[in-house]
């Protein structure tokens, strides 16, 4: 760890906690972070001595998935911050959501980071948007992938096995939409048809 360049401390001059320049410092500790440094109050310019201790950042194991790839990596929390499922966290540059946490051996829904012992993760940068297609009478599966934030919208027309399907509902995670649009992130299946030709008028159908 190194010393940072700020910090937000209280200042005697404006009897206020404000953002000070760290002018000197040196980091110490094992279980807390201790701070001993000379600041300057970015307000008002008072200089003075202080001692900040702040508790150490967690590295917690993460399993990371991706299709049907997996890889392990470390994310790095506060001891105290709560991690739930459902949350968008960073490992390393990859933004990845929570699946599901470890604390002592039991499966939770959400923990301080001082008690997880591993957390399992999917990639979210790109998901994996899976289709059920009627195609006159039979069903095939296919999937696209999508950035989180892209929406599907009823109605809409997309190319998938080489056919044309029109969507007509989406399931999300409490109910199915049948107007209307959702999100990627939201997607637990997309429903469709494929799409019939219709003859242009006077041309005959081929043999």
């Amino acid at each position: 760890m190194t010393v940072p360049a700020s910090v937000l401390v209280e200042c005697p001059q404006c009897k206020a906690e404000t953002l000070h320049e760290v002018l000197s410092g040196k980091l110490g500790g094992k279980s807390v972070s201790v701070l001993d440094s000379t600041v300057k109050c970015k307000d008002c310019g008072h200089v003075h001595h202080v001692t900040v201790k702040t508790p150490k950042p967690v590295e917690i194991p993460i399993v990371l998935s991706w299709l049907q790839e997996s890889s392990r990596g470390k994310i790095v929390l506060g001891p105290d911050e709560v991690l739930s499922v459902g949350d968008e966290v960073m490992c390393g540059e990859m933004p990845t959501l929570v699946t599901s946490i470890e604390s002592k051996g039991a499966r939770v829904k959400s923990c301080k980071a001082s008690k997880i012992d591993t957390v399992w993760a999917k990639r979210f940068d790109k998901l994996k948007i899976p289709f059920s297609v009627n195609n006159h009478g039979r069903t095939f599966s296919d999937f696209v992938m999508a950035v989180p934030d892209e929406e599907f919208f009823i109605g809409d027309i997309l190319e998938l096995n080489k056919k044309q399907v029109a969507i007509h509902s989406i399931r999300i995670e409490e109910r199915t939409i049948r107007t209307g649009s959702a999100l990627a992130r939201d997607v637990v299946r997309v429903y469709g048809a494929v799409v019939r030709k219709t003859l242009q008028h006077g041309a005959r159908p081929k043999d």
